[in-house]
């Protein structure tokens, strides 16, 4: 089993996608206006989004929406912004895209949910837009939230890069606030091998991508870098062949980076017909990842080293990673060549109050987060893709139950 490297997370990238990629770089005049409103076909019927749009990443879809939330049509000056304190650091990135000074508001590490109290302070402090992210697909009901920024004047920014498959009253995550950001990276659950998406879901969403549409986007390249990231996808898609580029340091692969700002560009030919050829695929795999999920939480569920994460009874997790709050010990062990070989990880290694030099820029970062920074030294995740066999989950069954 030494030569074995489980992924942490992966989409699915079958034969079929990975040869429309292909053809998509052949493709003649018009293809990419064709793929690029069957995308978007696709998510109005899912999402019930009134309008959309296409990005080549999902950080460019949360920095437009931000962008279109705090300038004025003149190009005022970027009103505050609350923000996650624990999140994917590529929250931070899309908040110095926008040029955003930011509040940032607790996470429960019991729920992954927002500590209410410190958005309510966000918005006393002037926050105009609040982003509330779905981390590792485990949803968080929206309502109070929606009904607490409607009534500061502000609006909620619904970050479902890591939800795909949650529901919420039974409806996709990522379709409850005026604007829902997606991404379709290669670890997304949906993929394209980059690209992403912003969704208007109401008249205040439209008002607000209406504005965005008038900024300058670069036009989207031919697609050379997704479809090397979606044929890497395919052809080391097999634990013994990801030890392969998961032992390169130059790939960071599974290390979490903080990443400049990029100008915002249109997504390419490519990623819209990736997306367009693996949807079926990825809302199947939606079903895999939630069993082995419930039979990982089987066993964690009666060993104290672990927590287990709680979301609200009318939400339904998709389960991207699946993650729990660990004794220090079992954290440590997640570290360790054992550990990576199932594909156990870490969490975000720092909350976002103590990323440096993303918290010189936030208006609060002397407040206490401690939900935040708990979920820093203790939170880890489990694998749950399709790709896990029966010899995998024992493994984890194995490792979790030694701690």
């Amino acid at each position: 089993m030494a030569w074995r490297r489980q992924f942490p997370v992966h989409s699915p990238v079958d034969a079929t996608a990975l040869f429309a990629g292909v053809r998509a770089l052949a493709a003649h005049n018009g293809a990419h206006e064709r793929w690029e409103a069957r995308v978007k076909t696709l998510l109005k019927e899912r999402y019930g989004a009134r309008s959309v749009l296409l990005t080549d990443s999902g950080t460019a879809a949360l920095t437009a929406s931000l962008l279109g939330v705090l300038r004025d049509r003149t190009g005022g000056a970027a009103a505050p912004v609350a923000l996650p304190a624990y999140a994917c650091y590529d929250v931070a990135t899309a908040a110095d895209g926008a040029g955003a000074p930011v509040f940032l508001y607790d996470i429960d590490p019991a729920t992954l949910a927002p500590d209410i109290a410190q958005v309510q302070a966000a918005l006393r402090h002037g926050a105009r837009a609040v982003v509330v992210a779905h981390l590792y697909g485990c949803p968080v009901n929206l309502g109070e939230l929606n009904d607490l920024t409607s009534a500061a004047g502000a609006v909620v920014i619904e970050d479902a890069a890591q939800a795909a498959g949650a529901t919420v009253n039974g409806r996709p995550a990522g379709g409850q606030a005026s604007l829902g950001v997606l991404s379709f990276g290669r670890g997304k659950g949906l993929t394209g091998g980059g690209g992403g998406a912003l969704l208007a879901m109401d008249e205040t969403g439209e008002r607000i991508l209406e504005r965005v549409r008038r900024h300058k986007f670069a036009k989207g390249r031919r697609g050379w870098p997704e479809l090397a990231t979606i044929t890497a996808q395919w052809l080391f898609q097999h634990p013994s062949l990801y030890a392969i580029p998961a032992a390169v340091p130059l790939l960071h692969l599974g290390e979490t980076l903080y990443r400049a700002p990029r100008p915002l560009r249109a997504p390419t030919t490519v990623s819209c017909r990736v997306i367009a050829a693996s949807w079926a695929a990825a809302e199947r795999e939606v079903h895999v990842r939630r069993r082995n999920a419930e039979r990982l939480l089987g066993a964690l569920r009666w060993q104290r080293a672990f927590q287990t994460v709680t979301t609200a009874p009318d939400t339904r997790a998709g389960y991207l990673r699946l993650p729990v709050l660990a004794s220090p010990a079992a954290r440590r062990a997640a570290g360790e060549a054992e550990a990576r070989s199932l594909g156990v990880m870490p969490g975000y290694p720092q909350a976002l109050c103590d990323l440096v030099p993303f918290n010189k820029q936030c208006l609060n970062r002397e407040t206490g987060f401690p939900g935040s920074r708990l979920l820093a030294e203790r939170l880890l995740t489990f694998p749950t893709h399709g790709r896990l066999d029966s010899r995998d989950l024992e493994g984890l069954e194995q490792w979790i139950r030694a701690r």
